[in-house]
């Protein structure tokens, strides 16, 4: 319908000029040369610029603006010619869409105005604002919807604007509505092509060997650059993966931006941030978007600050959309590529560990087994020297089979633990920053006997004897024992200084009291000559 009343404006204002042109032939000329200046280039800003340059132009005006309509019937954006810099200056803020300004925005529809203080709209100009009298206006339709107005004011060689400047500026607007569709769509294209060229660039990457923090800080710095934001952060789970500007807590980012989890459905949220007090919010952002990552898996998101409400075109969400994928893909590729790398390692450790087993062990039983074979054949005074070289095969072969066991299984890998793992990722933990790093033997079936309620009392009895031995002892060596037959036995002993009877005690009164609380005992063995020995029970049952 509109469309057709645009038609009908425009043949009616053809056929004006038609007949107007036998007295002035050169009025149909220039309108069909200022029609074809405006439908000229594809860049919005100049097109506007060259809308209002042409108008004024054509129409003989001193001053010709174009005001583009906000989203709630305000102006967003203002274009303007025959102001002066200087003028200018001094003039404040643009209009917003008040008086006649908002009487075209309202109705949308010709106006001409012979004086404009006598129009009921009328508002007055604001300080330093040029004197305007004489006003023609025209509203300029872009796909049945209001994009804006154009204004013309002060017509020059005659009292005021005519009919004919009516049809005129009725054409230019028609011209103008389709100059500004062309230029949008050029627009559009132009950001279709800029987020696909980053989706493309940044989604290679993972493939061609770019480390996962280089892929996402470089997509929170391409998004920036496209959307003006100030910060971006891509946040999976607790954790912050990438990001522009200072890296938030991501309890505190999420607790401002989305309290209430309403990224369920997958859409884009825009949120003010109303409190003050957010030291990740940068150089006036108030504003905060967050898409969630695709597919939504729990508090994953990109998140982007703005200073004001940030008006999302479709082709930005779905760029946003699009590089969040491209998130995901990148997350779940690395994921991927670790677990490769992990599985890679378990097979190397299983066929180490395999070699010891089959090789190593075996080999050094059989020597044992020989030595006691000799020993007990044998009266002579080395049978003390040959015991103390079958002690130390044994204590040999469980270190070794301890080192098997910690080749098969990763740090942290899995949900159930057994509590040599649990064990041995103590001793690793207490260990990383320590000169030495303690030996660990195990005894018996300890992963089948000793239950899991057990457990927690074993690693504390592990942090505490360890954590004393490393700081305190001063010990060139710590070794850790852990024996299950009918108790389990937890011995940390270190060939150190001893324990000084004015020592505080009060990590060990707590080992006491674990001891007591599993019917079990703790007792400790130190001297200055030969060190400590630590021994924590517990009856299994």
């Amino acid at each position: 319908m509109t469309r057709r009343r645009d038609l009908a404006e425009v043949h009616a204002a053809l056929d004006a000029l038609a007949h107007a042109s036998v007295e002035d032939p050169t009025a149909l000329r220039d309108l069909l040369e200022a029609v074809l200046l405006v439908g000229r280039g594809l860049e919005l800003d100049q097109a506007l610029q060259r809308i209002v340059e042409v108008a004024a132009d054509v129409l003989d005006a001193r001053y010709c603006a174009l005001g583009v309509r906000g989203p709630e019937l305000g102006l967003q954006a203002f274009v303007y010619t025959g102001i002066e810099p200087e003028v200018r200056a001094r003039m404040g803020p643009l209009p917003v869409g008040r008086g006649v300004l908002g009487e075209l925005l309202h109705r949308p529809e010709v106006l001409r105005i012979p004086k404009l203080s006598d129009h009921p709209a009328s508002v007055g100009f604001p300080p330093n604002h040029p004197p305007m009298d004489t006003f023609l206006g025209a509203p300029i339709i872009v796909r049945d919807e209001l994009f804006g107005s154009i204004y013309l004011t002060e017509k020059q060689g005659a009292p005021e604007f005519t009919p004919l400047d009516e049809k005129i500026v009725a054409v230019l607007a028609v011209a103008a509505g389709i100059a500004v569709d062309n230029a949008r769509a050029f627009e559009r294209a132009q950001a279709r092509l800029r987020w696909m060229q980053v989706i493309a660039d940044r989604g290679s990457e993972p493939l061609a060997g770019t480390a996962l923090e280089d892929t996402l800080d470089g997509l929170c710095r391409d998004v920036s650059a496209l959307t003006g934001a100030v910060d971006v952060f891509i946040v999976t789970g607790s954790v912050l993966t990438g990001h522009t500007g200072t890296a938030p807590c991501t309890e505190d980012l999420f607790e401002v931006v989305d309290p209430d989890n309403e990224r369920a459905d997958g859409k884009l949220l825009v949120r003010e941030v109303r409190t003050h007090t957010v030291p990740w919010l940068r150089h006036g952002a108030r504003w905060v978007s967050m898409q969630p990552l695709q597919p939504t898996n729990g508090r994953s998101a990109i998140v982007l600050t703005h200073p004001e409400r940030r008006v999302w075109t479709g082709e930005e969400v779905a760029g946003l959309q699009g590089v969040a994928r491209v998130a995901s893909l990148a997350l779940a590729y690395a994921d991927q590529q670790e677990l490769a790398r992990d599985l890679q390692l378990l097979e190397d450790r299983h066929r180490i560990a395999r070699d010891l087993h089959d090789l190593v062990i075996q080999r050094l039983f059989a020597i044992g087994m020989s030595l006691q074979t000799m020993q007990a054949g044998s009266a002579s005074a080395d049978d003390a020297r040959m015991e103390q070289v079958i002690t130390d095969l044994d204590a040999t072969i469980a270190q070794i089979r301890t080192s098997i066991f910690d080749l098969q299984g990763l740090p942290g890998h899995g949900e159930a633990a057994t509590l040599r793992r649990r064990a041995l990722d103590v001793v690793a933990e207490l260990a990383t920053h320590a000169p030495i790093v303690p030996s660990v033997a195990f005894m018996g079936p300890v992963d089948t006997l000793v239950p899991d309620a057990l457990a927690p009392h074993i690693e504390a009895v592990l942090r505490e004897g360890i954590s004393n031995a490393l700081r305190h002892s001063g010990a060139e060596h710590i070794r850790v024992r852990i024996a299950a037959d009918d108790v389990v036995t937890v011995e940390i002993s270190d060939d150190g200084c001893g324990i000084p009877p004015t020592a505080r005690q009060s990590g060990l009164a707590n080992l006491t009291r674990r001891a007591d609380d599993c019917d079990g005992s703790f007792t400790i063995t130190s001297s200055a000559a030969s060190g400590t020995t630590l021994t924590w029970t517990a009856p299994l049952r």
